[in-house]
């Protein structure tokens, strides 16, 4: 019997394995039954999707409880634990651990087995089998040809102020050669509020917040420079965390936490999951997040030192960067408010909130963190920030079908995929009605690459009606909107606020944290639950419109005194949560 297995960065159908009979062929990836069924057809055998497999918040709470057994054992000199921080980034691999466990079953042990190419997902999977797969260019010059494959991949996905910035965000993760370079920045006149950002999105919404309070000062700091793609209201100051940085890490408290990692990893080896990523070289990166983590640890609690900062709002708690400040105002008796720039957070069922307060943007949100993530209901209040009025209906043209667009790869999707999935039944749907079809990116994505895949899979007819779109989401765009149409992406949100229907891939999904669940529950978006249901779309649209909009209010925007308070004071405030 011969096996063949995809990496999320190959497709079955290109390469040296497709000429080649197989009995099996298994995604290690995040495909969809249209995938399957394409796949099966050319491929004449049977195909097994490792995302089929995977159980949603159950998986995500076994994540958790496989985390517990590290948590306490790397704590630093603030107090922070190193092992939470840095859980949350190869939490991925460890949600592909519990899939790959149920797909082994479907692994005759003594197939001839053969992976497209080398990765975290086949390191993991000939753990479990306890054996070597072969690999397709093996040879050393394969290998070489294969990373500089990649890397080309990576150039064409992204922009050069992208790729430079991944390139940083791998090799000067501890600011070492951004520090050299920037300027010492002069200490704030005025009392301020910190704002740390990492991402562009994160950075507008923050400043959304800080216009309700025009009378206090604000200073963002960005660990990056996507977080300065924004335009900065009156009373936010911009400055880079490189210029608060060292670029050294305090070398008797690092060696004491990797000597503490390395014991901590010894009693790990116990554990089957443990095992199985410490062969796979899941866990090898932690001594170099550990160093570089405190590096900015010791970069932000320059920040602190320095400036006058009498709070902390935090929109990516998620991210070990922008959550260190956080726990470090916190150990200091400095407020601290968190909320998050996207429309849910699945990740506190994997994390410990660690601020005063966190401002949910609606009662959906607020739902899904106490129902689901269990948190407490004494520390999540209701507020969003100010928003922009809604496009009035009467002055849409009301032309285009918005495929709001996602950086699948990241959850192991293919975009090529999931675009000649939707798009041919979107623009089928556009030429019947007289209108075309736009693909909105998100900041992750790029345009290029993303025209290239349009290019590849569509006629050209079809190429003539598609536009791809870059940059933060308009009132231009909205105006133009027909209707929306994504799998897991907060426009849905924006959609609904101005009265847009917008369509949920209910059969795709990118995360185990069931957003998509949360949305209907809410009666937010219109669920398709198959892509020929594309089709119906005009029927469902007149149906929407005839109907009342959702019970509560989308985006209540937080009382501007309530919000002083908490962001100045560490004592309850009892008044109304939102307005």
């Amino acid at each position: 019997m011969r096996i063949l297995l995809v990496d999320p960065e190959d497709s079955p159908l290109r390469g040296p394995w497709a000429s080649q009979p197989w009995d099996l062929i298994v995604d290690l990836g995040n495909s969809s039954f249209f995938s399957e069924e394409s796949w099966r057809q050319r491929c004449n055998c049977r195909i097994v999707r490792s995302q089929s497999v995977e159980r949603g918040i159950a998986d995500a709470r076994e994540v958790r409880k496989i985390f517990s057994a590290g948590r306490g054992r790397l704590l630093d000199e603030e107090g922070i634990d190193w092992w939470d921080l840095t859980s949350l980034l190869f939490a991925p691999e460890v949600f592909a651990l519990l899939r790959l466990g149920r797909v082994a079953g479907e692994i005759n042990p003594d197939a001839d087995l053969w992976a497209t190419r080398p990765g975290n997902s086949l390191r993991l999977l000939e753990g479990m089998l306890n054996r070597p797969v072969q690999r397709f260019g093996d040879e050393a010059f394969s290998r070489i040809a294969t990373r500089a494959g990649h890397y080309a991949g990576l150039l064409r996905r992204f922009s050069a102020a992208q790729f430079k910035e991944i390139v940083l965000d791998k090799y000067d993760s501890g600011y070492q050669w951004r520090a050299r370079f920037a300027q010492r920045p002069k200490r704030c006149a005025e009392s301020v509020v910190l704002l740390p950002s990492a991402y562009g999105n994160a950075s507008r919404m923050a400043a959304a917040y800080a216009q309700l309070l025009p009378s206090q000062p604000f200073l963002m700091v960005a660990t990056r420079q996507s977080a300065r793609r924004f335009e900065a209201p009156a009373g936010v100051e911009v400055r880079d965390l490189a210029s608060y940085a060292s670029g050294n890490s305090p070398q008797s408290e690092t060696a004491s936490l990797v000597d503490r990692w390395i014991e901590l990893r010894d009693e790990l080896q116990d554990i089957p999951e443990y095992r199985l990523l410490f062969c796979a070289g899941v866990l090898n990166p932690i001594h170099g997040w550990i160093r570089d983590g405190v590096s900015a640890r010791t970069a932000w609690r320059r920040v602190l030192q320095t400036e006058p900062v009498r709070g902390v709002l935090c929109g990516d708690d998620s991210n070990l960067y922008t959550r260190l400040p956080v726990l470090l105002a916190a150990r200091r008796g400095i407020p601290t408010v968190d909320f998050h720039h996207g429309a849910l957070d699945g990740r506190y069922l994997l994390k410990e909130l660690p601020c005063d307060w966190y401002l949910a943007k609606n009662e959906m949100e607020r739902d899904y963190l106490l129902r689901t993530c269990g948190l407490s209901a004494e520390k999540v209040m209701i507020g969003a920030p100010k928003q922009s009025a809604a496009v009035q209906f009467e002055s849409r043209s009301s032309e285009s079908a918005i495929l709001f667009s996602e950086p699948y790869e990241v959850a192991g999707m293919r975009a090529e995929e999931v675009y000649r999935e939707l798009l041919p039944g979107l623009c089928r749907l556009a030429r019947a009605n007289g209108g075309n079809v736009i693909v909105k990116l998100h900041p992750f994505e790029s345009r290029a690459q993303r025209e290239r895949i349009v290019s590849e899979i569509l006629s050209s007819e079809d190429q003539a009606i598609v536009r791809v779109m870059e940059g933060p989401l308009s009132k231009e765009l909205l105006s133009q909107a027909w209707f929306g149409i994504t799998i897991e992406s907060t426009t849905v949100i924006d959609c609904m606020r101005n009265g847009i229907c917008c369509f949920l891939c209910g059969w795709l999904s990118l995360s185990s944290y069931e957003y998509g669940r949360q949305y209907a529950r809410f009666g937010i978006g219109e669920v398709l639950q198959r892509a020929d249901q594309i089709e119906d779309i005009p029927r469902r649209l007149d149906d929407f419109h005839h109907r009342s909009t959702v019970g509560f209010d989308l985006s209540p925007t937080v009382d501007p005194a309530m919000l002083q308070q908490w962001l100045t004071s560490r004592e309850p405030f009892r008044a109304r949560s939102a307005s």
